[in-house]
């Protein structure tokens, strides 16, 4: 049997059809990884029997495009569909022959004639098959599963009650990542766990580990309270290159609304402290466009973010996603009147909320200058948050920037 799978993009590793195809390759089935803008000529060329598709939210429309074509090129072929969307909105699916929502390991070695009950544990499921990710200098991997954490902007409220009998955060043994890495050797390690060494005891065992045996430098997700002396000091000795945290808002009254209350300004500020004073690289995630922010709020946001002084700033653009929290409040209060079909992939785009235009477009260019303003130092007026003047603020920020590698950053 020849599979083939398709991914949104091969820009970057994709480790669920990566999984997904060492899996099928244990059953003996052929697979193949694509992306969706090559899925029709490689469906044409290899004439797959299964075509198993990756659909996130955003997404599902150039894949219902992509199987109408497929069903014109290969009549016969099974189309199957897995991935966030699917698992949150299955109704959205009949188009599909078949779908595997959530894990979908297990699933697909059933449905290719293994068993139901393989994959007891997730050191059981094999290694990422990366055959169709060449030459990659940056290599992803996951060492956890879960998030600990129910923040309303995010589906893992969600999954926890889809899912009750799952841990909300299931552990590689350090043991088995290390081996997986050991046997890939990239230059450059990138965790993509939600949130990387929750558990200190993990964290001590892999720091020993790592360093003796891998040392290659690395990039993990850190919750701000994570960030202790003791922890920081574990993922330094293992040679952590670059850590991301999120603070998102730095409005009190949002942080309420998006169910972060217990995350502060302070932490975030000490956080950056501590992974400055062990040379470990910052960068933080923010959200602008909140439901119900003001363009002073959001300031406040990039304020804070220039006190912390990360090496990035990132900021993205409020989406209300169908089936979290917010994003149905959103829906209720008339925050949001969309259908849905307005949300895409992209997190920089034109909010979509009930805002005004005025606003929109402030945030709308905020995001496009925020990392620029946290690295000059340089804090635009409200006044400069409009198409005639934005230039003027860029031109200002990059002077700010020259003026202080010139002169030794005395102005």
């Amino acid at each position: 049997m020849k599979i083939l799978f398709v991914c949104k993009s091969k820009i970057m590793e994709n480790l669920g059809v990566c999984y997904l195809s060492a899996v099928a390759k244990q059953t003996g089935a052929e697979t193949r990884i694509t992306s969706l803008e090559d899925a029709t000529i490689v469906a044409g060329m290899w004439k797959p029997d299964v075509i198993g598709m990756s659909v996130m939210t955003g997404d599902q429309n150039r894949f219902i495009s992509l199987a109408k074509k497929m069903r014109l090129i290969l009549p016969s072929c099974k189309i199957i569909v897995g991935g966030p969307d699917v698992t949150f909105f299955p109704e959205g699916y009949g188009w599909a022959d078949f779908t595997f929502p959530g894990e979908a390991e297990t699933t697909l070695d059933g449905f290719l004639g293994g068993s139901y009950d393989k994959y007891q544990t997730i050191d059981s499921i094999p290694w990422p098959d990366r055959t169709d990710f060449p030459d990659m200098k940056i290599r992803d991997f996951i060492t956890s599963r879960g998030c600990p954490h129910s923040c309303r902007y995010c589906f893992n409220a969600k999954w926890l009650k889809m899912y009750p009998d799952l841990p909300k955060v299931r552990f590689r043994s350090v043991d088995n990542v290390i081996a997986e890495i050991d046997s890939v050797r990239p230059e450059f390690v990138y965790f993509q766990d939600s949130c990387f060494g929750v558990s200190l005891k993990w964290l001590k065992d892999f720091s020993d580990q790592y360093k003796r045996r891998i040392g290659i430098p690395f990039h993990c997700h850190l919750r701000p309270s994570q960030v202790t002396q003791e922890r920081v000091k574990l993922l330094k000795e293992a040679n952590c290159l670059s850590v991301r945290i999120a603070l998102e808002t730095a409005s009190d009254r949002l942080r309420k609304l998006i169910g972060r209350e217990h995350t502060s300004n302070k932490e975030a500020i000490d956080a950056a402290n501590i992974l400055r004073a062990y040379d470990i690289k910052l960068m933080i995630q923010n959200m602008i466009g909140l439901c119900t922010s003001t363009i002073e709020e959001d300031l406040l946001t990039l304020e804070v973010n220039m006190q912390c002084k990360p090496d990035y700033a990132w900021a993205s653009i409020f989406s209300p996603y169908p089936g979290t929290a917010l994003g149905d409040e959103c829906k209720e209060k008339g925050w949001y009147k969309g259908d849905y079909s307005d949300i895409t992939d992209c997190f920089f785009d034109m909010s979509v909320l009930e805002f005004s235009d005025e606003y929109k477009m402030q945030t709308y260019l905020l995001q496009k200058v925020f990392a620029l303003a946290v690295e000059a130092q340089c804090m635009p007026e409200i006044s400069d948050l409009t198409y005639d003047n934005i230039f003027k603020f860029v031109h200002r920020a990059m002077r700010k920037i020259g003026d202080c590698k010139l002169y030794g950053g005395v102005l």
